[in-house]
């Protein structure tokens, strides 16, 4: 095992961009799903919205049996292609099936169609995401490298959030809103991941670990010691509070733009173009404040400014004036683009204090139980929006709904997440993993681990 850890490593751009490329498929998927899905399994399909809700869950617990096994498995491969990058390859051809098949789930009695073709999305998004968050902490360690990777990522997820938030209702909002819009969405969808996925696979095919890790450590040594780090189990708080707000706001979207608000899909769809647009503008900015004031005082920012935009959907009124629909699109944007950013730069910044540490690679499973807590805490906020649509009085075959119900989304697009956002900022403050210690660490403390 090498004595010293190289301190800077120059990437070339067609490793960061070909890295960043693949979060424009997860990204995709990731918002497309958690706008659109509920409303159209409840809405095309024809299930009760508690139902839908229940197979997203279902299916999300069904990554406890994937995700951390997916990050010991790439901690451990040793390809000509590398160790990460033949689950990119072979995630590109499995998940857009996958999603191809969920858009054309059969109208009705589909309970068994929909919940084998989430498992398949499922099986392809673990096989991507997993290895393919433990590659920037091997590929540099330079700290402020790895923050302007993880900015170009954030600029491809903007793509991708545009995609799913603005793009995709537009689309299924100018064909109709139909089974057929749905099938043809997801037929686009599955072009725009394989080229992600796939090209990812291909953009890094000259990337080489900075000190690549040869010491094999066993499954339940690495759980019990990523248990213990005290940095990555905060920062795990502060992810399932963010991803559980998001889940259940993005869901609630189609319901309260439409029921609530009084609009068609295609003016959601410019709320999340105006969304994205602003979210892309802001990410240098958000890359220099956390170069000089910290990712978690960025953190911390972007955080506060989301509670107060989420609760104020409380105020807004059937018909509002665009410009106040227009007005909190670009806030959103703004402090979207912050958070994801600091976020994603602290888990690797996680990883790279435990290899400086101990000398052994452990970043799959990083990168595995992060990816766990992303998608059980999107099956979560699944499951709260259908009980909460459900307890609320909505019916799916009403062109037009009960007061309950209209109240329902107010809860569900603002006061449920906004709460949730608003009880992170302690843990953010209590987060304690900065530049400047991960910069003192030790480099040769490894060598006696």
């Amino acid at each position: 095992m090498p004595s010293t850890i190289q301190a800077d490593q120059n990437l070339g751009y067609r490793i960061v961009l070909g890295w960043g490329l693949g979060s424009l498929g997860l990204s995709v998927i990731l918002n497309t799903l958690n706008v659109l899905l509920i409303a159209y399994l409840t809405l095309v399909v024809g299930l009760e919205p508690a139902l839908a809700g229940t197979l997203i869950l279902l299916t999300k617990l069904y990554d406890v049996v994937t995700d951390l096994p997916m990050g010991w498995i790439s901690d451990r491969t040793r390809t000509r292609w590398g160790g990460r990058r033949p689950y990119l390859l072979l995630a590109g051809l499995v998940t857009p099936v996958a999603i191809f098949l969920l858009f054309s789930a059969p109208v009705g009695d589909a309970t068994v169609y929909v919940t084998a073709a989430l498992l398949l999305y499922a099986t392809g998004y673990t096989l991507f995401n997993v290895p393919y968050l433990s590659m920037p902490a091997e590929l540099t360690m330079n700290v402020h490298l790895r923050t302007r990777m993880v900015a170009w990522r954030s600029t491809f997820i903007a793509g991708g959030t545009f995609f799913g938030i603005a793009a995709a209702p537009f689309l299924v909002g100018t064909l109709g809103g139909g089974h057929e819009a749905y099938t043809t969405l997801g037929a686009l969808m599955a072009l725009v991941i394989f080229a992600a996925f796939v090209g990812c696979f291909l953009m890094t095919s000259t990337a080489q670990p900075v000190a690549p890790n040869q010491a094999f450590i066993p499954l339940r040594e690495q759980l019990a010691v990523i248990l213990s780090n005290r940095h990555f189990l905060t920062l795990m708080l502060i992810k399932i509070t963010h991803l559980l707000a998001v889940a259940v706001n993005a869901g609630s979207l189609v319901f309260f733009f439409r029921f609530a608000l009084g609009y068609d899909m295609k003016v959601l769809g410019i709320y999340g173009a105006v969304t994205t647009a602003v979210w892309a503008l802001a990410m240098p900015a958000w890359s220099r404040i956390a170069q000089v004031k910290g990712k978690r005082f960025g953190y911390f920012i972007a955080t506060t400014g989301h509670v107060l935009l989420t609760l104020s959907w409380l105020l807004a009124e059937p018909q509002e004036p665009m410009v106040f629909m227009l007005a909190r699109a670009a806030g959103f944007g703004i402090i979207s683009g912050g958070m994801l950013l600091m976020g994603n730069a602290m888990l690797q910044d996680v990883m790279d204090l435990d290899y400086r540490d101990t000398g052994k690679r452990k970043n799959g499973m990083f990168a595995g139980m992060y990816s766990l807590v992303e998608k059980i805490t999107s099956g979560i906020g699944a499951q709260i929006l259908g009980l909460v649509l459900s307890l609320t009085g909505f019916d799916r075959l009403a062109q037009t709904q009960a007061e309950s119900a209209i109240r329902g989304t107010y809860i569900t697009v603002a006061l449920i997440p906004g709460l949730l956002m608003l009880s992170s900022l302690a843990i953010i403050y209590a987060y304690r993993l900065d530049e400047r210690k991960l910069l003192a660490a030790s480099p040769d403390a490894r060598s006696s681990a």
